[in-house]
């Protein structure tokens, strides 16, 4: 979601620069009714459905993109280049704006990237002691346990059992 949203400032950033290049220039951006500026956020772009050769194909795949918005930005005319960049860039914006909200929405039903590796961890983990029989089941609920180290109090450093279903049980065992 940081890495979007840097993506997402960078755009902004350089959709200022174009637009004070305009004004700079002596003139505006078009207006979101101008012919062009609807022509321009009105093209349609191929989904990428390539196999095979990535490289190859995904550069052939830009370049066919690309030649859909050739006749503004290949013009010769900086500033109509310039106006089709400014509406390709919020274009850019509003797509990016639509990752992050999807993105967010993951993040809130499924985890971060952390989070879920660390729950393939310990199950990895629970997993292992199963299988070498050497976890004991919680005497409160019954579930497996999981080998911890304790951090802090009198046993601060030595290993001790857990419940997996911490923290809503709290059995303990001492290793032995």
């Amino acid at each position: 979601m940081k890495l979007t949203d840097v993506a997402k400032a960078s755009f902004a950033e350089l959709h200022g620069d174009y637009f004070n290049w305009l004004l700079l220039a002596g003139t505006t951006p078009w207006s979101e009714t101008a012919p062009d500026a609807k022509a321009v956020f009105s093209v349609q772009l191929d989904k990428a459905t390539f196999t095979g050769d990535v490289a190859s194909n995904s550069a052939r795949h830009i370049l066919d993109q690309y030649a859909r918005f050739a006749t503004w930005l290949d013009s010769g005319d900086s500033i109509l280049v310039a106006r089709a960049m400014i509406v390709l860039l919020a274009r850019e914006n509003m797509m990016l704006g639509k990752k992050l909200a999807a993105t967010h929405s993951g993040f809130v039903k499924e985890g971060g990237f952390a989070e879920n590796l660390t729950k393939d961890r310990l199950a990895a983990r629970d997993a292992a002691h199963a299988a070498a029989g050497d976890a004991p089941s919680c005497p409160v609920c019954g579930k497996p346990m999981r080998k911890r180290v304790a951090r802090r109090g009198q046993n601060a450093g030595n290993e001790f059992w857990s419940c997996s279903g911490w923290p809503d049980c709290m059995g303990t065992r001492p290793v032995r």
